[in-house]
């Protein structure tokens, strides 16, 4: 018996591929990828490369390729369902076997996929028409150019004439009635088609393939936004529009944005400034977030600014919150007042959007602040519901390492506010826990902020622009500084040893040995090569403040001698 292809994917997606691989080749992680010595010939310099987003291995120096259940088949003699027992094993979930049933569904779905091709060239034809002229024009009055419609294949839903032009394809109503393009009137039965006198968006699966439509009114006809339902290849839930566009921007290393929209996906996108996508009408679920995990670590929910956009922002937290694990976060990026991101690139530029981007804040800042704002701090009582009601969002993170270190943060926060009470009060401030931080002196916190770089070299990417800006005065430290920022910059993939070996050879071996040495790490109070990336970027983020003179209600100025 054969197995359901929509199983095959599901499990691709579940094990990470380098998880799989992880168990046979000692793989060492270079930005986004995953490197190692390839299992399938003799080698001396690693040049086998896994990328989980994608789900493939590729070896450039044999040309071996494939998935999970290739590998598996390669490695261990393994037949097609063999592997696909094993990668169901190592998830932990049963094989569900087709039965006749599954083969005429399965037959469905092919039938399904095959009218929603048909149907997105009949859309793209129909807005090449005379009778497409009107969506032509909402379309270049947002600023789409052609190779842009092309790339999403953009279409015109006509008031009719799709039954029709699928029928002469030898398609059955039937068929189309499943598929979702036409629909049964209630009132006596008659056939029509779904989406009349609208601008097309296709959806496209993972794979590239038309899994359903958006459309956009033309006129006056409600609901303004209308999606395809449910169907043999269509889960809402599951499905984020712009996916496989946005993958171009993720190779080079651009921040991930989740927007509302459809037009503001392809704004941002073709805007270059970052990779984008927007769940379908609905707020994110938890596959949706998720996905968007296996895409970038920090996506930037970027959301209109006006009441609906706040009120979006507040159930993200709420989705968001309970599925946090180590290393995987969000931010939230609002807009200004009554624009979305496709109104802020036309106004502003793609320099305006990126500084709206830049400023996004981290997802403890937005919870803290979305319930503040609902209470009057001035009144204890008002604190005190404040205070039971931001820990109780605590409570939600499933994961015990990052509920307890947002609960650690909360505290701190909480502690500040009761030590800024007793300060008025006449009473001695509270102090807070010591971190990692230098002990004396503007220049030795300069240090500690390479130090940190040094040890960490994938955060300098999203700080290079504010250490640019940042000068120390002294000649050997900035001259250590720019030239691992432009190592950087050349080759986001590189690692301490290798980044240590570049400054080596430009002849910068002396300051990055005094910055990797005792006498930093005792000014240090840590060794930075034993924080984590989160802890180690917090620690840079609080020390470029206390440099540039940005230290806050909630920083550890008091602390630091100056």
């Amino acid at each position: 018996m054969a197995v359901p292809p929509e199983f095959i994917e599901d499990l691709r997606q579940r094990i990470p591929l380098s998880e799989v691989i992880g168990k046979r080749v000692k793989l060492i992680r270079k930005g986004r990828r995953f490197i190692g010595l390839c299992p399938f010939h003799s080698e001396k310099t690693p040049s086998f490369s896994v990328v989980d987003d994608d789900g493939f291995y590729h070896c450039f120096g044999c040309g071996a390729h494939g998935d999970a259940i290739s590998f598996l088949r390669e490695t261990d003699g393994l037949d097609f369902i063999e592997a696909v027992d094993r990668l169901a094993d190592m998830a932990g979930i049963p094989v569900p076997h087709s039965t006749p049933q599954d083969s005429v569904k399965l037959q469905q779905r092919k039938a399904t996929l095959d009218i929603l091709e048909a149907t997105a060239c009949f859309f793209q034809g129909a807005l090449r028409r005379d009778e497409g002229k009107a969506a032509v024009r909402y379309i270049r009055n947002r600023g789409l150019a052609a190779d842009t419609i092309n790339t999403y294949r953009l279409g015109y839903a006509p008031p009719g004439g799709l039954r029709a032009a699928l029928a002469a394809r030898g398609f059955s109503d039937a068929d189309m009635l499943a598929a979702g393009v036409i629909r049964k009137s209630d009132r006596d039965g008659s056939l029509f088609d779904y989406f009349r006198d609208r601008v097309m968006f296709p959806i496209e699966s993972q794979q590239g393939k038309v899994i359903a439509f958006g459309a956009r009114a033309l006129g006056n006809a409600q609901p303004k936004y209308l999606n395809s339902g449910e169907g043999p290849t269509f889960s809402k839930k599951k499905i984020l529009y712009g996916l496989v566009q946005a993958r171009e921007g993720l190779r080079r290393k651009l921040p991930l944005v989740v927007t509302e929209g459809y037009m503001d996906v392809i704004a941002i996108q073709r805007s270059g400034t970052a990779a984008a996508v927007a769940p379908l009408g609905t707020a994110l679920t938890e596959e949706q977030i998720i996905s968007l995990w296996k895409l970038h670590d920090e996506p930037i929910l970027c959301f209109d600014g006006d009441a609906a956009g706040q009120r979006a922002q507040i159930r993200a937290l709420e989705r968001i919150l309970p599925l946090l694990t180590p290393g995987k976060s969000a931010r939230l990026a609002t807009m200004p007042d009554g624009k979305d991101p496709d109104d802020v690139l036309r106004e502003s530029g793609n320099d305006g959007f990126l500084k709206q981007v830049a400023v996004a804040r981290s997802l403890v800042d937005s919870l803290w602040d979305a319930l503040a704002s609902q209470r009057n701090l001035r009144q204890p009582e008002s604190r005190a519901r404040f205070w039971q009601e931001i820990r109780g969002q605590v409570r939600l993170i499933n994961n015990n390492q990052v509920r307890s270190a947002y609960g650690d943060e909360i505290e701190s926060r909480i502690a500040a506010m009761r030590s800024a009470g007793r300060q008025q009060d006449g009473m001695p401030p509270f102090r807070p826990m010591a971190v990692c931080r230098p002990r004396a002196g503007m220049i030795n916190r300069h240090r500690a902020v390479l130090a940190l770089c040094l040890a960490h070299p994938q955060l300098i990417p999203g700080i290079y622009e504010q250490l640019l800006r940042l000068e120390s005065g002294d000649a050997s430290l900035e001259s250590l500084k720019k030239a691992a920022i432009d190592a950087v910059i050349r080759d986001p993939d590189l690692d301490v040893a290798a980044l240590n070996y570049h400054l080596t050879e430009v002849g910068l071996a002396e300051q990055v040995a005094e910055l990797s040495g005792e006498e930093m790490r005792a000014r240090l109070g840590c060794d930075p090569a034993s924080l984590s990336s989160v802890d180690a970027s917090q620690q840079l983020e609080e020390i470029l403040n206390l440099v540039s003179g940005k230290s806050g209600v909630f920083s550890y100025t008091a602390q630091v001698p100056k």
